[in-house]
Parts: C-alpha cells; sequence; structure tokens
C-alpha cells in the first residue's frame, strides 16, 4: 500500500505539471503571437512612415515654388532645387547660410520678430512679402509662408518655409503704376506759354481725383516760381457739374493764394449757365470763351498792359 500511495502521488504530480506546463505553452504561444503581431505592425509603420517621408521628399524636391527646412537658429537644413534656382545657390552653399545672410537689410527686423513670436508661441505661422539678395546681388521679390514644426512635447523642432517668387509680378505692377502715371500727368498736362505763363487745358470728364490731381500739378507749376498767370481751359470737358464747378474754384482760388492770376477759358453757353445754376463763385477770376484770348490777355497782363484781377474784354476777338 504504501508503494502503491507512492506511485499515484507521483501520477498526480505529474498530471499538475503537465497542466502548468500546458498553460505555460499556451501563454508563450500567446505571447509569441502578439510578438509577431506587433512586429507587423511595427513593420507596417515603418513601412507607412517611409512612403509618408518618400512622398514627402518627392513633393519638397519637385515643388514649383521653392521649399526650405530652417533651423531655430536660421540656419538652412535643406533646400528644394526651385529655391537653390531661385536664389542662386547651390543646396551645398545653402547649408553654409542662414535666412539672415540673404535677407534684404530693411526686411531682417520683421522677419526676425515674427520668427521669435513663432517659437514663443504666440502666433503659429506668419507670412511675409520680402525681398530677397541673389547670389549676383540681385534684388528677389518673395513671399514668404512659415510655419513651425514641434515634437510630442510640444517643443520647436525647426521651420518648414515656402517662398514665392514675385519679382516678376512686382515688376508688372510696377510697370502699370508707372504707366497710369504717366497717364495722369497726361491727363493733366502743364503746358508752358511764357517763363510767367502756363496753361492747363482739360479735356474728357473730371471726376474728383483728376480735379484734385489738377490742383496738385498747377500749384506745383506755380509755387516754383515766376509764374504771374496760370491758364486753366476747360474747352474739352464733357460736362460740368456742381461738383466740378466746386473743384475748378478751389484750383482758381489756390493759384491766387500763390501769387498768380486765374485765367478760366472755354466757358461755352451751356458752361456759363451751369456755373450760374450751381452759383459758384468766380469773383476774381477771368473768364474767357477760348484758349486764343485766354493767352492773349495774359500776354498782356505779362507786359503790365492789363490789371490782374479785370476781367477779359468781350470782344470778337477775344472771344
Amino acid at each position: 500500500m504504501s508503494d502503491d500511495t507512492s506511485q499515484l502521488f507521483t501520477y498526480a504530480d505529474l498530471r499538475s505539471r503537465n497542466a502548468e506546463l500546458a498553460a505555460e505553452n499556451q501563454a508563450l504561444r500567446a505571447q509569441v503571437e502578439e510578438a509577431r503581431r506587433l512586429s507587423e505592425d511595427h513593420a507596417l509603420a515603418d513601412r507607412e512612415r517611409y512612403l509618408n517621408e518618400e512622398r514627402f521628399q518627392q513633393t519638397f524636391d519637385c515643388a514649383p515654388i521653392g521649399m526650405t527646412i530652417v533651423s531655430l537658429e536660421g540656419r538652412f537644413v535643406r533646400v528644394n532645387r526651385a529655391l537653390a534656382e531661385l536664389l542662386g545657390y547651390t543646396p551645398e552653399e545653402f547649408v553654409r547660410l542662414r535666412f539672415q545672410d540673404i535677407t534684404h537689410a530693411d526686411d531682417l527686423e520683421i522677419d526676425v520678430e515674427l520668427v521669435g513670436k513663432t517659437v514663443r508661441g504666440e502666433i503659429p505661422r506668419y507670412q511675409l512679402k520680402k525681398r530677397y539678395i541673389h547670389r549676383d546681388g540681385s534684388i528677389v521679390h518673395a513671399l514668404l509662408h512659415v510655419a513651425l514644426v514641434r515634437d510630442e512635447s510640444g517643443e520647436p523642432v525647426h521651420f518648414i518655409s515656402q517662398i514665392l517668387d514675385m519679382t516678376e509680378q512686382k515688376r508688372a505692377y510696377e510697370a502699370l503704376r508707372a504707366s497710369e502715371e504717366r497717364l495722369r500727368q497726361l491727363s493733366t498736362p502743364l503746358v508752358p506759354i511764357r517763363d510767367d505763363i502756363v496753361a492747363m487745358p482739360l479735356v474728357g470728364a473730371i471726376d474728383p481725383d483728376r480735379a484734385d490731381r489738377a490742383l496738385e500739378v498747377l500749384l506745383a507749376g506755380i509755387s516754383g516760381g515766376g509764374v504771374r498767370v496760370a491758364i486753366l481751359d476747360v474747352t474739352g470737358v464733357v460736362a460740368l457739374d456742381e461738383q466740378v464747378a466746386g473743384a475748378l474754384v478751389r484750383i482758381a482760388h489756390a493759384a491766387r493764394l500763390l501769387g498768380a492770376q486765374m485765367v478760366l477759358s472755354g466757358i461755352r453757353a451751356e458752361v456759363a449757365r451751369t456755373l450760374v445754376e450751381v452759383g459758384a463763385d468766380f469773383s476774381g477770376i477771368v473768364t474767357c470763351a477760348n484758349l486764343q484770348a485766354s493767352i492773349t490777355y495774359a500776354l498782356k497782363i505779362s507786359r503790365g498792359r492789363a490789371p490782374q484781377g479785370a476781367e477779359a474784354p468781350r470782344n470778337g476777338a477775344g472771344r
């Protein structure tokens, strides 16, 4: 009985141990399966990360506008082909530069200030029109977009910048402004008759902007010195309303304040009727029917044969 009992305990122990080993094997298989799954997940994550990096690299390198990664200190970590071509530096030369080195001096302060605000978290990103200095010394006008990349803890890592070339647009805009200025000057020409006589023939419609321009040009011509008579010819003005009449009166009185006699020519019957209807105050302003009569009168004043402030003669030759 003693031997049989000992044998029974041994079998029970074996069965218990076998059960424990089976449980451990099951747990190990589960761990192996979990490890395999995690490994596959990591592999997929690595693959996805690789694809994302590859897509970013292709997007970065092939972007039609300049793109760059800039360190917190302002150094160019990486640039794409578009930016290298835009500013004339090779990628190898760029990594030895900071954005401060190629920014126009007049634009540097605001750029650095915006960088500081971005790092401090006051703004998430910024946009700035600025000028870069090309490798050959020329100026490149650009529109800069800057965003800050932070890590998982929220600490700043680097900047990603996009640079859009605006040089041609800037040149076109300046050319347009110059053309508009030439047209404005042509629309309010100041014609010297003699050193002491100037004439401004107005043609077409007169709006407030053009009236202000006429006043500006005429007063600038008179204030140059030596002008005794200023002729404002409205023969070609298509319409003369209360607003235009008021502008003409302002021009005339401003000319008198500068010591010049104002002569208004081209007063047709309908123009005179409009001036009367709107109650324009033309007291002290000489009026003539046409430009010829105005010039004749101005020459008389210049020779001292007609008093300033007198009304032009109303005869056939004067009209």
